[in-house]
């Protein structure tokens, strides 16, 4: 298999350069944040940062749109390390280990392509071979459009990939550092052009609050825009839009809705966040309720409860308090002991379950 880089280059703008990172086969959530956005098919250029499916449920429907926007408009998409799949099954490349990926994901491309062809549900004692061919033989335009997708954009003033790059001028000598490079933005290079990637939820560079929204790195000059849409409860799908001189973001969710009853104003004095990919806790102190616990990411310990902990292991966990003014909207996370951890503006913290109305507004509203 080439393991190349393989790039092409876009000529300058004029109009409204859209970015959108991480969509994860949400049909609807992309749907919906094009239209909060307002895109214009023929007057904006849109580009998709990859990672266009696996882990949401609705992958083929989403990737045939995808394709038709790239055959009709002015959109061009990149490959993430999750569009790998692809590959994986046109060129029956590690079948046996995409097969245990796969029996443990429930929402995938294949899945529903499995499905769709009348096939047998993938299992233990799947034949991976004659799967792949089977594959290959109904969804041959759809494998290969994943398959053959650049793993970098650049243009005169930015560089797109999905994950990050080792070299401003060459990208990388093997296109897995541009699809699975690790907390890219945190890496100690400056790029005279615009980086802009996806891949890491922004929230994961997060050290006293957490943050779904894109996030820029001046020190290295990084444009990070995943908000771990379909993969974290406080996910959402952010699109950056370059226009001209000016930047601005956006963003939907999926999360219910609920309004405050009062008006708070916590402290929060040292707040803090342990976010999934630097989560390990130790329990030092446990008590009835809740525990005292080590973060040796934080280098501290501190009090958790116990719901949360055994619930969730101690991932995505702030003890930032929300601030309430009474009757705005607040989106629902979910709800531990007496605690809600809620999102505002794309911001994560946690009020009382008690400071909160949970029927006056409509459920699953996608609406930031």
């Amino acid at each position: 298999m080439n393991r190349k880089v393989k790039s092409i280059w876009l000529d300058s703008f004029e109009g409204r350069e859209i970015v959108i990172s991480d969509i994860h086969g949400d049909y609807d959530g992309y749907n919906l944040l094009l239209k909060k956005i307002n895109y214009q098919p023929g007057q904006d250029r849109l580009i998709l940062l990859g990672d266009l499916v696996e882990k949401g449920f609705e992958n083929l429907k989403l990737l045939r749109q995808i394709k038709k926007q790239t055959e009709e408009e002015n959109v061009y998409a990149v490959m993430g390390n999750c569009d790998f799949v692809a590959k994986n099954f046109l060129y029956s490349y590690r079948l046996d280990f995409i097969k245990e990926v796969l029996l443990k994901r429930k929402g995938s491309l294949i899945h529903e392509m499995i499905q769709e062809a009348a096939l047998d549900p993938l299992s233990d004692e799947t034949d991976m071979d004659q799967l792949a061919y089977e594959l290959r033989k109904h969804f041959l335009a759809e494998l290969s459009f994943l398959n053959d997708l650049p793993h970098v954009i650049e243009t005169p003033k930015r560089i797109y990939s999905h994950a990050g790059l080792i070299d401003e001028k060459t990208y990388a000598d093997d296109f897995r550092y541009v699809l699975t490079y690790p907390l890219f933005a945190e890496c100690e290079m400056r790029f005279t052009k615009m980086i802009v990637v996806g891949h890491m939820p922004v929230s994961e560079y997060c050290r006293f609050k957490a943050d779904c929204n894109p996030r820029f790195f001046s020190e290295s000059n990084i444009f990070s825009i995943d908000g771990g849409n379909m993969v974290k409860k406080a996910g959402q799908l952010n699109a950056i839009i370059f226009d001209g001189n000016l930047v601005s973001t956006d963003f939907i969710d999926h999360l219910p809705l609920a309004r405050a009853k009062v008006t708070t104003h916590p402290k929060n004095r040292t707040s803090f966040v342990i976010s999934f990919n630097r989560g390990e806790v130790e329990v030092v102190e446990e008590g009835e309720t809740s525990s005292r616990v080590y973060s040796p990411y934080l280098k501290r310990t501190f009090w958790i409860d116990n719901d949360f902990l055994k619930g969730h292991k101690g991932t995505d966990f702030t003890n930032y308090e929300m601030p309430l003014r009474q009757g705005e909207a607040v989106k629902v996370i979910q709800s531990y002991g007496s605690k809600t951890q809620v999102k505002k503006q794309g911001i994560i913290g946690w009020t009382l379950t008690e400071n909160l109305e949970f029927d006056e507004l409509k459920l699953n509203n996608p609406q930031s």
